[in-house]
Order: C-alpha cells, then sequence, then structure tokens
C-alpha cells in the first residue's frame, strides 16, 4: 500500500457515530484492520462513543469506548493485531448491562456456538485447531445456522482459510439465537499452548 510521506500511517481518518457498541466496532475493526474479540454479553446494551477525526488507531480505540465501562487489551503476535474487551469494574454503567438472566442466555449461547465449531474444526485434519491462529467472525440466523462467516486476516494457509469459511458455513446450532443477541460474533482460534484452552479430543 502506497501512503504519501506527509502523512501519519499509523493515523486513521474516524467518523463512527455513536451507536450500539458491536456495530462500532465492527466499523472500527473494517476501518483499522484490529478486529476485537468479545462475548456477546459484555457488549449487550452498551453505546459507543462518537469518534470523529483523526487520530491512531489505539487513540480512536479509546475514544470510542469512553463511557462503556469497557477496556481493551491487545492479542499480538502472528499476522493478526487483535484486541480483547474487558470490564473495567466498577465503571460500567449499570443501566445499560443486560439483568442477569439475559447475560445467562447470552454467555450460554455463545459457548453453545463455539462448541459446535470447535468440534467442527477437530473433525477435519484441514482445520484440526492447534498449530494456527484465526479470527473468524459471523452471524447467526434465525434457525440457529451460521452465515456470513469471514476471516479477520488469514491463518496462514490459504486452503486452510477456505476449509475454515467452508465449515463455519455447514455448521447448524439447532438453536436460535437469544433475543436481542448483538451480532455479528467473533472467535478467536489460538495455537496450542499460547493459552490454557481445550484440545481436540482426537488427534489425525
Amino acid at each position: 500500500m502506497n501512503v504519501s510521506s506527509s502523512i501519519d500511517e499509523r493515523s486513521i481518518d474516524f467518523n463512527i457515530p455513536a451507536q450500539p457498541l458491536a456495530t462500532a466496532l465492527d466499523e472500527y475493526a473494517v476501518l483499522s484492520g484490529r478486529p476485537a474479540v468479545f462475548r456477546s454479553a459484555l457488549v449487550a446494551g452498551r453505546t459507543s462513543s462518537a469518534v470523529q477525526g483523526r487520530y491512531p488507531a489505539e487513540i480512536g480505540l479509546r475514544l470510542l469506548l469512553r463511557g462503556t465501562g469497557l477496556l481493551s487489551d491487545e492479542v499480538g503476535g502472528g499476522k493478526l493485531d487483535a484486541f480483547v474487551l474487558k470490564s473495567a469494574g466498577e465503571n460500567a454503567p449499570v443501566a445499560t448491562v443486560p439483568v442477569p438472566s439475559a447475560i445467562d442466555d447470552l454467555m450460554a449461547y455463545d459457548g453453545l456456538v463455539q462448541a459446535h465449531i470447535w468440534e467442527a474444526f477437530c473433525e477435519d485434519p484441514r482445520t484440526t485447531p492447534g498449530s494456527f491462529r484465526a479470527l473468524l467472525r459471523f452471524g447467526v440466523d434465525a434457525s440457529g445456522r451460521i452465515q456470513r462467516a469471514r476471516l479477520l486476516g488469514s491463518s496462514g494457509d490459504k486452503g486452510r482459510d477456505a476449509a475454515l469459511l467452508e465449515i463455519l458455513h455447514r455448521i447448524d446450532v439447532d438453536q436460535a439465537p437469544p433475543q436481542g443477541m448483538p451480532q455479528p460474533l467473533t472467535m478467536l482460534v489460538l495455537p496450542r499452548g499460547q493459552i490454557a484452552g481445550q484440545s481436540c479430543a482426537r488427534s489425525h
């Protein structure tokens, strides 16, 4: 990509209005190339702050998250420059957070979707987790089928990238998403040993 020497390569022209946080984060990812990893329950009911003007990507994200009660942590390494969201603690705005039962429903559904995806990846030798990292973004329709799946950055192998998307589009969760669940969803697959987590029950 050719960039004029008179322009700060690390700055981005932001024009993101205040809106549901999940939507704002998706717009931020498109502009900055830095996608977010978060559970639906964490962003449900939260509204972003508007970001207008030219800022470095990190500053733009901080401005976006003002007043949401959330902070970001970097997930560096590999070909992906992503970040995860976490609660800022007591500063989280109580009025915009769903009631506990709604949060439980969202978290349970997140876990159900991830379990289906993980099982499907483990069953195919082309996509068996453990040796690569991939950041996936997708929606789930009213029948529980995954749709609009895409990779936010390559896993490092074009054949595997195609296989990941092929498998995602075949997955049926067999359960409709909870009402009001923020979409799209994001799932991060990391190499074995990078973080504690599950492994496939069998190797291929």
